[in-house]
């Protein structure tokens, strides 16, 4: 069982990263895990957007998630 850590961000999407591999997966020269992945802890990122949502434009500013202007077409 490989074990995953999760990081939940303000804007409600979560990201799940390999925290460190199973006896199997670090044996297998392609670290294939054909066992159960087993979520070890879940850190809220207080006041943090994720990658995506920061790259669309969003800010966290003030307690409030901020989203850019539209443009007019």
């Amino acid at each position: 069982m490989c074990d995953y850590d999760e990081f939940r961000f303000e804007c409600n999407h979560s990201v799940c990263r390999l925290k460190s591999y199973c006896h199997f997966a670090r044996n297998d020269p392609n670290h294939i895990c054909l066992g159960v992945k087993k979520l070890r802890d879940s850190w809220l990122q207080a006041g943090q957007l994720c990658e995506t949502c920061v790259g669309n434009g969003f800010r966290f500013v003030n307690g409030k998630i901020w989203a850019p202007p539209q443009r007019a077409r």
